[in-house]
């Protein structure tokens, strides 16, 4: 009699299965995709190896690489992107390798997630069902299925980010065991930060300039479904922002601070920048929640010093309210002085002892800060006449007095026994370097700001001079100065110095200035999403279906505005690009762009042709090359292109182009696409045979310009009218989608977990409030974004809550 099959047996065998079947898409996607095909391939197969060597390193790469590895706007694909074939590559090697032993602590769900995490699926795999539904009316897989989000086929892509989540979590539970969330998760959530960072940083630097905050450009990189407006970057920002929390604790080292600080710097500066006002207040709710988590506990075991706490806080607040009417009044040149000033004051008053007690010593320190005080003087004399541009008297200056107090300090930690010659020649030192700090700064502030300036810089000076005397006052430090208080301090310094300027530009006064407006016009949207439901029992119950809001505000807005469209037409077997005009209410409004990126050379001419019929002469068209990398478009080199009236049929078209591009080197010069785009007029427009041809040696740089394989490298994008694509709230999303039955379900997963998640916190496991953070930042954003209609997102969006909800236990004998 044969025995049973073990335990084992019963879960690798289909494990191996569905590796073996994940095989085909991915050989397909690799054959099919339209570029970059064999640097992808090869990325891919180095990442297959390091699996194979190490199967666990998918939980830093697949977090790290989400959100800068997007590959569309130069592709054309968005329903199945790279991103699908790293996760197709990390299933196959994953459940290929599925172990025969049990690791010895394996991860499970908390039980009371469990419901809400089976009602949530059901209800994805309706919506998905329903938004494919009828099945027998679907239209063909055609040029036309997954080349836009008004095809019933957008179904599957909105509900892939679903599908990749539960493919992904028995991987997780297996892989994450033994510590790897918090050894691999976690760091991989942090290199996206700093990838994401890293792009928006460059963005800003290659278009309005990386100081620039009077533009009104926002940026969207990496994000390429930021391309019809939405909140893909600001949600990624929140969810990501509140890992850098994990790294200022476990900062043990200088370098590992130094990397806790760059993130800081980097995630602010990328938050702010976005001129989002739902990224602010993600940023907010999430330092709110960890913050109280952090102080609760701390209250809890009775290491929470009120006094010192309150003086904290109300330093910062001070310090804030100071710097900032410097920033009014000389800039930022004069803000950065006052808060090294400032930082030096706080350094001053955490001194451990009184070590320039004494005549003699203090005969010392006045002696020697006379002596700066009057170099500095002299150095800012000296230079006030020089020509333009080479009077830098003040900064040289205030660089000498930093530069003494810097060696005092390093002079002071050198190890030695308490109160030794080094430890009392640095601190007079740097007591000395202090009044001439201090000079410094007010002559940056004059040399920027003049008179107006004296009364800001004066009370910050004040304010640092009241710190010290405080401390000394005291006799005691004021705070202990360690490498945790010295982080939080360097914390707080790099979210005023990016916050401030930020926060004074005249663009992002005007962005508050519109909430009230703002607000009353998405309750009129959202009230309009929920109306356009054709309310019956079933759709209220189960929702319209997964990607069904953007067909159904074409068909079925109230307001009788038809947003611009395209689609690809097929006549006597020739396969053409088909745009369609807005019409809007007033007349006119946002138009649809197709893009392809083209490299140009600035001030070398170039042919344009292009085969176009139009229906009606009232239809205009523009066709351009100009700088952009996605939505805002810069220095256009517009065709002159002039439609012929009164003629229906294919006219060709063959005009000269030059392009005058900003004279700029790699990695800071700007990407050229080629746009082409209608308005106007009621009737149609086809477009054929699209070419871009080098004046000298005739090279097109337009590829696939006949449409032959329609949406291959072109990409669209709609810049400022975003309703028509976005509900941009995630619960009338969620109920638009997957009905009350869905919003009930997504309820009974979050709120146990941020229970759950804050218990955790209250105890102790910091790890926990940061998952908790994030994910309430992420439904600060969705109070006025979506977010499901984005798959990569959703994947992280429920990575995210895996990791919070996965625990240790011992799995059941026969699992």
């Amino acid at each position: 009699m044969m025995g049973a099959v073990p335990a084992t047996a019963r879960v690798t065998l289909p494990a191996s299965f569905l590796a073996l079947l994940l095989l085909a898409p991915l050989v397909w996607g690799l054959s099919a995709y339209p570029a970059f095909r064999q640097p992808l391939g090869a990325g891919l197969a180095v990442y297959a190896l390091l699996l194979l060597w190490r199967p666990a390193l998918w939980l830093l790469l697949v977090p790290a690489l989400l959100p800068v590895f997007d590959l569309t706007p130069w592709t054309g694909w968005f329903f199945f992107e790279e991103l699908d074939l790293l996760l197709l590559v990390t299933a196959i090697v994953g459940y290929g390798r599925w172990p025969a032993a049990l690791p010895p602590h394996p991860l499970r769900l908390a039980p009371a997630l469990k419901p809400g995490l089976v009602l949530v699926a059901c209800c994805t795999a309706v919506a998905a069902w329903r938004g494919l539904s009828p099945l027998p009316s679907l239209p063909p897989i055609d040029a036309n299925a997954f080349s836009s989000y008004l095809s019933p086929y957008n179904s599957l892509r909105v509900a892939k980010g679903f599908a990749w989540a539960a493919l992904l979590l028995p991987l997780m539970r297996r892989h994450g065991a033994g510590g790897n969330l918090r050894r691999l998760f976690v760091p991989g959530m942090l290199a996206g930060l700093a990838a994401a960072g890293v792009a928006v940083a460059w963005e800003r630097a290659v278009f309005p300039g990386l100081m620039n905050f009077s533009s009104d450009y926002r940026p969207t990189a990496p994000f390429s479904a930021m391309h019809t407006g939405g909140a893909a970057l600001d949600a990624y920002l929140a969810m990501s922002f509140p890992f850098v929390a994990c790294r200022f604790p476990g900062a043990s080292s200088r370098m590992g601070l130094a990397a806790a600080l760059a993130l800081v710097t980097l995630g602010a500066y990328a938050g702010l920048a976005t001129f989002s006002r739902d990224v602010y207040l993600a940023y907010v709710c999430a330092g709110i929640v960890i913050g109280t988590l952090a102080l609760a506990h701390q209250r809890q075991r009775g290491r929470l010093d009120g006094r010192k706490a309150m003086l904290g806080c109300a330093l910062v607040l001070a310090a804030a309210v100071l710097l900032q009417q410097v920033f009014g009044s000389s800039g930022y040149r004069g803000m950065l002085a006052a808060l090294g000033l400032l930082g030096a004051a706080v350094l001053l008053a955490a001194t451990a002892r009184r070590t320039i007690a004494g005549p003699a010593p203090a005969a010392i320190a006045v002696l020697a800060a006379a002596v700066l005080l009057a170099v500095t003087a002299v150095f800012f004399v000296m230079r006030r006449g020089a020509a333009p541009g080479t009077d830098k008297g003040a900064y040289l200056g205030y660089a000498l007095a930093a530069a003494v107090l810097a060696a005092g300090v390093m002079l002071a930690r050198v190890r030695q026994p308490a109160g030794g010659p080094g430890a009392r020649a640095g601190a007079i030192v740097t007591a000395a370097a202090f009044p001439g700090l201090a000079l410094g700064t007010a002559l940056v502030a004059d040399h920027w700001g003049g008179a107006a300036a004296w009364t800001d810089i004066g009370l910050v000076i004040a304010l640092a001079a009241a710190l010290i005397a405080l401390r000394w006052w005291n006799g005691q430090p004021l705070w202990p100065l360690h490498r945790h208080s010295v982080g939080l301090a360097l914390f707080c310094a790099i979210a005023m110095a990016v916050t401030i300027p930020l926060g004074s530009s005249y663009y992002m006064g005007s962005r508050f200035a519109t909430v009230a407006g703002d607000f009353d016009v998405r309750l009129g949207h959202w009230a309009e999403a929920l109306q356009m439901m054709d309310g019956g029992a079933a759709t209220a119950a189960f929702g319209m279906g997964l990607g069904r809001y953007p067909v159904t505000y074409l068909w079925n807005n109230t307001r009788g505005e038809h947003p611009p469209t395209f689609s690809y037409a097929r006549e006597d077997g020739n396969l053409f690009l088909r745009l369609a005009p807005p019409r809007y209410q007033a007349g006119y409004g946002e138009v649809l762009r197709m893009l392809q990126h083209v490299d140009l050379d600035s001030g070398r001419p170039y042919r344009m042709a292009l085969d176009a019929r139009r229906g009606d002469d009232r239809t205009a068209m523009t066709v351009a090359v100009c700088e952009r990398w996605l939505l805002y478009p810069e220095s256009c080199a517009i065709a002159p292109l002039v439609l012929t009236p009164g003629q229906r049929g294919w006219v060709h078209y063959d005009v000269p182009l030059m392009a005058e591009l900003a004279p700029r080197r790699w990695p800071l010069r700007a990407p050229t696409q080629l746009e082409i785009a209608v308005d106007g007029g009621e009737a149609v427009v086809d477009v054929d045979n699209v070419s871009l041809a080098d004046g000298a040696g005739g090279r097109n740089l337009v590829a696939n310009g006949d449409f032959s394989e329609a949406n291959d490298h072109w990409f669209f994008s709609s810049d400022h009218n975003h309703f028509p694509w976005h509900v941009k709230n995630f619960a009338i999303d969620v109920v638009f989608e997957m009905g009350w039955c869905g919003a009930a379900a997504m309820a009974l997963l979050l709120l146990p977990l941020a229970a759950n998640l804050a218990r955790r916190g209250l105890r102790g496991e910091h790890d926990a409030g940061v998952y908790l953070a994030a994910l309430t930042g992420l439904m600060a954003v969705g109070l006025f974004d979506s977010i499901i209609d984005v798959p990569r997102l959703t994947l992280l969006f429920a990575l995210i809550i895996f990791a919070a909800a996965l625990t240790p236990q011992n799995f059941p004998k026969d699992h």
